[in-house]
């Protein structure tokens, strides 16, 4: 019979599978041996195990970030799990599914200067969504206790990140013979959990019909799609988007295609004063969280809009500027879909969608004169929205990598790629970790974009991505570029000695540690050789790109000033007459 910390360890894992959850990354110790070993023991778990419990942690954020489904971070106690705070933080702001079981000592080594025993209870305060201190084993577990409280924690883990901490006594493994041997575990055979909770189903309510007027006598609507996770509310939007006849900004991150109605290069075409000032919604549907753009979040929040819909399944507060008039708590798909049968007639304002669709017209044939000259940062970007054809995803890092996604990749071209990044709170930290739990559940060929810093920064994560199919493209500006942008950036000595970071380091000898295959580039031509090459291969590649921060920062300038040159021309056609409604249609 088995009894103690291998009883506990088997209920746990053995729940956890029962509720769906059978993907588990385990940092190595051995206060958490009981759990580690009842999860590689289970026929259905998939485990991987690395030594960097930071980098574990953002592994398993990735995961639940591409499948919506929490996978499990084993973890042992001490530091090892104040080392998951960064990842739990990011999946705490941007509701990805996640679950930390970390192993910790007996109640009675507390508060003694035991060894390794630091104060786990609430360490990750208010950014885990349930927490649980599970006593250490009896000798004979309370099953139903266990089992409950694991459904609970998955229920509450598809929201965001929950903590189980684990108390252990030591043997922390049965002993045969003087030998440690792993329990031969008898799994259960039951299907579902122990306890089942219905997702429950939050939707407008269809009295409100001063909400459905607002919609429908807008001359001047814009639809943003900000931050969400699920495709079938992308493909709601994009259906609402053609009913309504409204432009749609689609921040990089969120899961939509391209449609007529979008406008790609919203970012460069509201860096333009004058358009911005001619050109106001007077109604605004917003789904999701903050976008990448600042200069969408600046527009928006000076839009001065007559209604700001802003509309999220999540209950916490999405309002930064403090302009949103109706919140609404929804399901995405379930309020498209209201909107959608309350449009019987509809009034369509094309000159407004078609200033927009201009405006991104002339945008596009600039970026394509000006980003095939040389290879820079911008023009990495802008390549890659052509090259994406046999990938099924990228990760964008932070800082500037995302936003030159946001900004100049042509999403028109090969929209069926997801873009992904770790914008909840948008540190540079296990960018590469990440990745692995995105190709973990998506195998398919990913990319990832990433700067000097970021790669630095989560450089031990690359054992992860050994066998992955991931092109990792890593621009090196020898410092941090972001701050090249600022005015502080003029302040040459002050700025490189605190701001700049300039290391002198490139990734070739990394990328043999790893047993990597490694290229730099050096034109445009040559990366594009490059990247084709590395798609077809079945395992990782390293493209380093060289890049010089003061160059790019000009050039940034340079393509603003062009794009709002043209841009200011097309403002200066007359305004839109408010009252023109060119067609009716009806919706159902």
């Amino acid at each position: 019979m088995i009894q103690g910390n291998a009883q506990r360890a088997y209920l746990i894992i053995d729940e956890l599978v029962r509720c769906g959850v059978n993907q588990f990354i385990i940092a190595p110790g051995f206060r958490s041996a009981p759990l580690a070993l009842a999860a590689i023991s289970h026929p259905s778990t998939h485990v991987v195990v690395h030594f960097d419990e930071r980098g574990s942690a953002f592994y398993a954020l990735g995961y639940g970030r591409t499948t919506l489904r929490p996978c499990v971070w084993i973890t042992t106690s001490g530091t090892a799990v104040a080392n998951g705070l960064p990842a739990v933080i990011e999946s705490s702001l941007d509701g990805v599914p996640m679950i930390c079981l970390t192993a910790d000592r007996p109640p009675e080594l507390r508060d003694t200067k035991s060894n390794q025993t630091i104060d786990q209870i609430h360490i990750f305060g208010r950014y885990s969504r349930w927490f649980a201190d599970l006593p250490a084993p009896e000798i004979n577990d309370y099953e139903p206790y266990i089992r409950s409280t694991i459904d609970y924690a998955v229920h509450k883990s598809l929201y965001g990140p929950v903590h189980l901490n684990c108390m252990f006594r030591e043997p922390l493994v049965e002993m045969n013979n003087e030998e440690q041997s792993i329990p031969n575990f008898s799994w259960s055979t039951q299907q579902g959990p122990h306890t089942r909770y219905a997702t429950p189903m939050i939707s407008t309510a269809s009295e409100d019909a001063e909400l459905m007027k607002s919609i429908l006598r807008a001359h001047r609507g814009l639809i943003v799609a900000g931050r969400f996770h699920a495709h079938e509310d992308g493909q709601a939007i994009s259906e609402l988007v053609q009913q309504l006849d409204w432009p749609l900004f689609s921040d990089i991150c969120a899961p939509i295609h391209s449609v007529n109605h979008s406008v790609n290069f919203f970012d460069l075409i509201l860096r333009s004063p004058s358009f911005k000032a001619t050109y106001c919604p007077d109604a605004i549907l917003y789904f999701g969280f903050p976008p990448v753009s600042k200069e969408l979040q600046t527009y928006l929040s000076n839009a001065s809009a007559e209604r700001f819909i802003l509309v999220s399944p999540s209950s916490v507060r999405i309002d930064p500027f403090h302009v949103v008039t109706d919140r609404i708590q929804s399901s995405i798909t379930e309020f498209c879909d209201l909107v959608k049968n309350n449009l019987t007639q509809h009034q369509s304002h094309t000159s407004w969608l078609d200033a927009w669709k201009r405006a991104d017209y002339t945008v596009e044939n600039i970026l394509s004169s000006d980003l095939s000259k040389e290879i820079s940062e911008p023009a990495l970007a802008w390549l890659l929205s052509k090259l994406m054809a046999d990938t099924a995803w990228i990760l964008g890092a932070n800082s500037m990598p995302i936003r030159d996604l946001q900004t100049f990749y042509n999403r028109s071209q090969n929209s069926h790629v997801r873009v992904y990044a770790n914008r909840g709170a948008s540190g540079i930290d296990g960018t590469l970790s990440t990745a692995a739990g995105i190709s973990q559940a998506d195998p398919r060929h990913g990319v990832i974009l990433i700067g000097d810093l970021a790669m630095l920064h989560d450089i031990n994560s690359l054992s992860l991505l050994k066998e992955r199919n991931v092109t990792i493209i890593a621009i090196n500006n020898n410092g941090g570029g972001i701050f090249n942008m600022l005015p502080i950036a003029l302040k040459s000595e002050v700025f490189e000695k605190v701001l700049g970071t300039p290391h002198g380091y490139d990734f070739e000898n990394a990328a043999k540690q790893f047993e990597i295959p490694y290229t730099k580039v050096n034109s445009c031509v040559e990366f594009q050789n490059v990247f084709s090459s590395a798609s077809d291969l079945s395992g990782p590649c390293i493209i380093e790109v060289k890049t010089d921060r003061n160059h790019n920062a000009n050039l940034h300038n340079t393509l603003f000033n062009r794009v709002n040159e043209a841009i200011h021309l097309i403002a200066q056609l007359p305004k839109i007459d408010s009252q023109d409604a060119s067609s009716q249609f009806s919706t159902k």
